[in-house]
C-alpha cells in the first residue's frame, strides 16, 4: 500500500471541506486544486492527525474516510473527530450492502407511510413541518445514502429548498445529499426497480 504524503492529505481535506460545507466550491469540478502552502500547512494545530491518516491509508483511502466523515455530519472531515474510524467503518458497511440498505430504509419508509396514513411520494412534501423523509434521516432511522439514491431518482430537494429555505436544518442536510451525489457511484436503473419492487410488495 503506498500511502500519501501528509501535505497531501491536508490538500484534499481543504478540498472536500470547502465541498461539503459551501455551496460554490466543487472538488469533483475543480479537480481538488485549492489554494494551500507548506507555510500554512505546518502552523495547523492538527498536523499529528494530518498525518497519522496519510501514514495509514492509501490516497482513495484517505479520499473515502474524509467523505465518510463529512457525510455523517463532521464538519472537520474527522481530523478532529475521536469517532472518525467508526464512521469510516460504518460508511464502508453502508457501501458494501448499499442496495440491502436502501431496500431495508425504503420498507421504514412505506411502514411510516402506512402507520400514518400517507401515500409514499408524500414523505418528501411538507408545507411547515419536516417532511417525514427528512425526519426519518435525522432520527437515524435512514441512512444519507438513501436520501441521496432517491434524490437521484426524483430530484425532491429542489422542493424542498423553496419550500424550507429559512429552516435551521433542511440546508445542511440539502447542501450534503447534493454534495454527496458525484461520489456516490449507483446503477439509478437497478434502485429505481428496487424502490418500484418495494412499493408493490408492500
Amino acid at each position: 500500500m503506498i500511502c500519501m504524503e501528509a501535505f497531501d492529505v491536508y490538500r484534499s481535506y481543504l478540498a472536500l471541506k470547502l465541498h461539503f460545507t459551501t455551496d460554490k466550491y466543487d472538488a469533483i469540478k475543480q479537480r481538488g486544486r485549492v489554494r494551500a502552502t507548506k507555510q500554512s500547512f505546518f502552523k495547523r494545530n492538527d498536523l499529528l492527525n494530518i498525518r497519522k491518516i496519510a501514514d495509514k491509508y492509501n490516497e482513495k483511502e484517505v479520499i473515502d474516510f474524509l467523505v465518510a466523515n463529512f457525510v455523517s455530519g463532521d464538519r472537520w472531515g474527522g481530523v478532529f473527530d475521536t469517532e472518525a474510524k467508526h464512521n469510516y467503518f460504518d460508511w464502508k458497511r453502508r457501501m458494501e450492502a448499499m442496495s440491502y440498505t436502501f431496500k431495508n430504509d425504503i420498507d421504514k419508509i412505506i411502514f411510516n407511510c402506512e402507520k400514518n396514513n400517507f401515500k409514499f411520494d408524500n414523505v418528501f412534501y411538507s408545507d411547515t413541518n419536516h417532511p417525514i423523509i427528512l425526519r426519518m434521516y435525522l432520527g437515524k432511522h435512514i441512512s444519507i445514502e438513501t436520501l441521496v439514491i432517491l434524490n437521484n431518482i426524483n430530484n425532491y430537494t429542489d422542493r424542498l429548498d423553496e419550500k424550507l429555505k429559512t429552516d435551521l436544518v433542511w440546508p445542511d442536510v440539502s447542501r450534503i445529499i447534493k454534495k454527496y451525489q458525484p461520489f456516490l457511484k449507483i446503477e439509478k436503473e437497478k434502485y429505481v426497480r428496487i424502490l418500484r419492487e418495494r412499493l408493490r410488495s408492500n
